[in-house]
């Protein structure tokens, strides 16, 4: 998915999310996208500006007032940008997404630091890092059947 379609789908989901930053190096581009606060995502594209990576970061205790109400607000949005990024980018419905971060152990208790699986055409992962959360989506390679 181009990187302006996938702004715009985090638009039409009522997720605030601006690009922050972006980077060009040779051929290379990538950025960074801020939603809420406490939530940031870095992204990298490929040559004709499709979205192949991204590495989302959440702060995982509310930066707001430390309410239980608060709390279960932020968790929701780090919930609501995960999925919302699975179902743009992978292109699946909300079942499968759901399914997906169970797979990660997000919904099962079977997450403890780090876990990775594959779903269709991406790689999916989730760990801790330095006290932030970490969701990764990564397009799978394709190589050419007739490679070696």
């Amino acid at each position: 998915m181009k990187l302006e379609h996938l702004i715009q789908s985090y638009s039409f989901n009522r997720i605030p999310a601006k690009i922050k930053e972006e980077i060009q190096e040779g051929n290379e581009r990538a950025g960074i996208i801020e939603f809420y606060d406490g939530i940031t995502a870095s992204y990298l594209l490929d040559n004709e500006d499709i979205v192949v990576a991204m590495k989302i970061f959440f702060n995982c205790i509310t930066n707001n007032q430390k309410t239980i109400s608060n709390q279960i607000e932020h968790t929701n949005k780090v919930l609501d940008v995960m999925q919302k990024t699975i179902m743009s980018l992978d292109n699946v419905s909300q079942k499968e997404t759901n399914m997906i971060l169970e797979k990660l152990g997000l919904f099962n208790d079977t997450f403890k630091e780090e876990k990775q699986i594959k779903h269709l055409e991406y790689s999916y992962g989730v760990e801790v890092i330095d006290g932030l959360l970490c969701f990764s989506i990564q397009e799978i390679e394709r190589r050419n059947q007739y490679d070696n």
